[in-house]
């Protein structure tokens, strides 16, 4: 289930990989299957069993993105914002698509997060002085 406006929750689909790595992340920690439990856990320290922090997760990946050699300070919103640029280059632009994939209320959100737009201003010139 995914998070809607205000408490309403909405079904998403997952690929077959991400339900696959999340069913191998449960039986890995021993993780609960209730539907109230968080999916992510603290595992290091006597908090395990809580709930990761936001800062935690922000921690997790940066370290992650350094082990990887990223060399750009990475966040979760930067993961989300590469995620939704990189979904618009491979279905085209298709922003509505994107859009039910990001779960922005607004295609306008989207349109801000198409990092390689500006990459398009020539090519959309040259069509039109084609024209001419």
């Amino acid at each position: 289930m995914g998070k809607g406006k205000g408490t309403q929750k909405v079904t998403i689909d997952l690929s077959f990989k991400t339900t696959e790595a999340i069913t191998d992340w449960l039986i890995a920690c021993g993780g609960s299957t209730k539907l109230k439990a968080p999916l992510f856990t603290v595992l290091a320290y006597n908090g395990n069993g809580t709930r990761l922090s936001g800062e935690a997760i922000r921690r997790l990946i940066d370290e992650l993105c350094q082990r990887a050699g990223i060399t750009k300070k990475m966040s979760p919103h930067r993961v989300r914002h590469s995620s939704i640029t990189t979904v618009l280059d491979k279905n085209n632009g298709n922003y509505r698509a994107t859009q039910r994939f990001s779960r922005h209320k607004k295609t306008d959100t989207v349109i801000k997060y198409d990092d390689n737009r500006q990459k398009l201003q020539k090519e959309m010139t040259d069509i039109l002085a084609d024209l001419i």
